[in-house]
């Protein structure tokens, strides 16, 4: 049963009103257990008479509560809400409520559990509270299945104030997250004051104006200058304010590379002596600090020393990613620490990845005089001999996670194909704000899971928890921050919360609707893509038709059409499974129960003979692009410029080498596929395409081929239709091979295949 629709009827079984406000445990993240007492008479009455009793200890999480409660209807019963400490339990961040008809009971393992707690009790109320809200007799039993939920925030490539910080940080303690990991500099910008260095601030704090549109698609420089930096006093006083909800704040100040900020304001800490700027575009630098200096890993040391004086996390972010070697092997002081330290190439790593180890040791180093551990970037695991307690921050897929694991250090999984907030969340990026590209809508966040494919139980121990990373390039305000964040961070919220076992999507979306009103209350700007409806298809081999399903967001229904045309107030109601055997375009939207319509979402139906067939392929997808599988390449839904969108296929240096069974013997004389073209990402053009064919389904004969001349670098970005075309033929079996070009200094080859189709 519906447990919303079990607390209704617990509700009315012990005689409560029908007509009052009532209060549902099932909030975002769910907790691990929600116990419901029906046959106890009657429930705990929340109003404006109810008393708050805590020890001192405890004082900041009761006026939590009372802040959350708001000016509430006065109900006549004088209850309690009781906090308390001594929750026996391993996690300390476990939390236990009782409610009884005249007493609610919060204990917590620590300060911490009685704080999430009071989440769940925030977010278990109704948000417009007229009438007393009465809370259900039962037990919530609830602890976090990671220790380690974090949430990034690049403040360098765009500034946001103390107040904007402050309101992100509430929005984390909403959702339960306990780690703000802090991205203080880079080379568009310097946000941190330290007193030794002035000019870091003075000079590198500020750039003079911001690259129009997408790197990549243009070089014009706008003229809106963007400055701004944190005194030391602001972020003592952000520090308090995330301690206060038990978020711990992670800064990173990203070296050897990403430092043109700092270049620019002392120009004697790079390899050529500048002059620097401070960039103004996303990319394109080769400067970065020069380790052969004695004065820049002065440098490093002075900063590093003032960060953790004012920051008393337990880690320390040092970056570590995308630094170009370029400078290092023409520096001469760079080579002369090479020989110094006696550092020779390897097979490896070269002299010069193995002088950024030097330099990522040396900072770990003065991490460890001060207690602390170092978390770097997962290309820090190119380095040799980092030390053992530094943290790997796997950002490139899950790679670096299940590299560094391997190599017995602990990691944070943040990979980008999952958990980029910056990235589109939807597969029509003509209708969103510019973004820095990719496809990571909330049900992708939603089904990450941090214990890698392959991982021993060894290696899962090591597993700090999640993290999603927000990175500014194309998020000017703070609008459009929390448009990326919300409510892509209440999946994150699950993935780092909630139980594997205890996940379903579809449940999760029945219970975000009170998480939004929250949002709604607070004045959050919040992406609505999950309220719209997610049209599935799956493939009725046996019927020879797909089936198409609709999940309905609740309060909304749907209304469709098969015709291309744009669904109105006449089209169908969506209220079964449709079967569909031809090709068509689906046309779906979402309409609230205001009336109000949410996002078309079409999908082009193209069914022919391998639409129902069985797949099998001759190479493994590449895992970070493999989506759906084999399956995806013959689904018959076509997909669009976006090859992240679930609808592609995509092998690194490998053919998509297909072969099809048709479900009965087909004539076929065209063969069809879909490659997809972006050159910034690597996403690259086929070089040959062969069809062959089989009477048996074991015999297969070359029937044609077709060759692309080669690479055109003018060739524009978007997904290509190709054909091959032979005299007609009946086949009980296809085998397409589809092999992709790889031209040189292209540090990704991957070739993205959709749609296999004969007719």
């Amino acid at each position: 049963m519906n447990l919303r629709l079990f607390i209704a009827s617990a509700v009315v079984a012990v005689g409560v009103s029908a007509y009052a406000a009532i209060a549902d445990y099932r909030v975002v993240p769910l907790p691990q257990s929600v116990t419901l007492a029906p046959e106890v008479s009657g429930c705990f009455i929340l109003g404006s008479d109810t008393k708050v009793d805590a020890p001192k200890t405890l004082r900041r999480e009761a006026d939590f509560l009372r802040s959350y409660l708001g000016v509430l209807p006065k109900s006549g019963a004088k209850g309690v809400i009781e906090l308390r400490l001594g929750l026996k339990s391993d996690n300390p961040e476990a939390y236990r409520i009782t409610v009884a008809p005249k007493k609610i009971i919060v204990e917590g393992a620590s300060a911490a559990g009685v704080f999430y707690g009071l989440q769940t009790l925030r977010k278990s109320l109704p948000v417009d509270i007229s009438m007393p809200v009465e809370m259900p007799v039962g037990e919530i039993y609830d602890a976090p299945r990671f220790s380690y939920r974090g949430a990034h925030l690049d403040v360098v490539r765009h500034f946001f104030d103390v107040d904007e910080v402050k309101t992100f940080i509430d929005m984390l303690a909403l959702h339960n997250i306990n780690k703000f990991h802090w991205h203080l500099t880079d080379d568009q910008g310097w946000r941190v004051e330290i007193k030794k260095y002035p000019r870091l601030t003075e000079v590198g704090s500020k750039r003079p104006g911001t690259l129009i549109g997408r790197y990549g698609a243009g070089t014009e420089i706008d003229s809106i200058p963007v400055e701004g930096f944190y005194t030391q006093d602001q972020i003592r006083d952000i520090i308090k304010y995330a301690s206060e909800r038990h978020i711990e704040i992670i800064p990173e100040i990203d070296l050897p590379s990403h430092m043109m900020a700092a270049l620019a304001s002392y120009p004697e800490l790079g390899c050529t002596g500048g002059p620097y700027e401070v960039l103004c575009t996303w990319a394109g630098y080769k400067d970065v600090l020069c380790p052969g200096k004695d004065k820049t890993m002065e440098f490093i040391s002075d900063v590093l020393t003032e960060v953790m004086e004012l920051f008393p996390s337990r880690f320390i972010h040092i970056g570590g990613d995308e630094c170009p070697k370029d400078r290092w092997k023409e520096c001469p002081d760079c080579q002369a620490r090479i020989a110094e330290l006696g550092i020779v190439a390897t097979d490896e790593a070269s002299a010069e990845t193995q002088l950024q180890g030097y330099v990522t040791r040396y900072a770990a180093d003065i991490a460890a005089k001060h207690g602390r551990s170092v978390i770097g970037w997962d290309e820090i695991l190119e380095c040799e001999d980092i030390p053992q307690d530094a943290v790997v921050m796997s950002w490139r897929g899950i790679d670096g996670a299940v590299k560094g694991t391997a190599r017995n250090h602990r990691v944070i999984q943040t990979p980008n194909d999952y958990l980029y907030f910056d990235y589109y969340q939807s597969d029509n990026m003509d209708r969103e704000p510019l973004a820095i590209g990719g496809y990571v809508p909330v049900e992708r966040v939603y089904s990450f899971e941090p214990f890698s494919d392959g991982m021993s139980e060894a290696q899962q121990a090591l597993v700090m928890g999640p993290q999603a990373n927000l990175w500014t390039e194309y998020v000017p305000t703070f609008s459009h921050l929390q448009y990326m964040e919300l409510p892509r961070m209440a999946a994150l919220a699950e993935v780092q919360w909630t139980q594997p076992e205890q996940k379903n999507y579809h449940d999760f979306k029945c219970r975000m609707p009170r998480l939004i009103a929250n949002y709604e209350r607070e004045g959050y700007n919040y992406a609505h893509h999950i309220e719209d409806t997610d049209i599935n298809y799956k493939a009725d081999r046996s019927g020879g038709a797909l089936e198409m399903s609709a999940s309905v967001y609740p309060g909304s229904t749907v209304r469709y059409s098969l015709d291309g045309s744009v669904p109105g107030e006449s089209s169908k109601v969506y209220a079964r499974p449709l079967f569909l055997d031809q090709d068509c375009v689906v046309n779906a939207v979402s309409v609230g129960a205001d009336g109000t319509m949410g996002t078309v979402q079409s999908d082009t139906l193209v069914i022919t003979a391998p639409t129902f067939g069985e797949i099998t392929l001759g190479y493994e997808p590449y895992s970070p692009f493999a989506f759906g599988g084999a399956e995806a390449l013959v689904d018959g839904l076509i997909g669009n410029d976006n090859f992240r969108s679930g609808r592609w296929v995509g092998f690194l240096g490998d053919p998509c080498d297909a072969t099809i069974t048709f479900r009965e013997p087909a004539t076929v004389s065209q063969v069809t596929f879909k490659t997809c073209l972006v050159w910034p990402e690597g996403a690259l053009e086929y070089r040959k395409a062969e069809v062959y064919g089989s009477a048996d389904g074991e015999t297969f004969e070359l029937l044609a081929t077709l060759d692309n001349p080669g690479q055109d670098p003018k060739q524009g970005n978007g997904a290509y239709l190709h054909k091959i075309d032979f005299d007609p033929v009946t086949l009980k079996a296809l085998r397409v091979v589809i092999t992709p070009c790889e031209p040189s200094g292209m540090w990704k080859r991957i070739l993205f295949v959709d749609e296999i189709s004969a007719k």
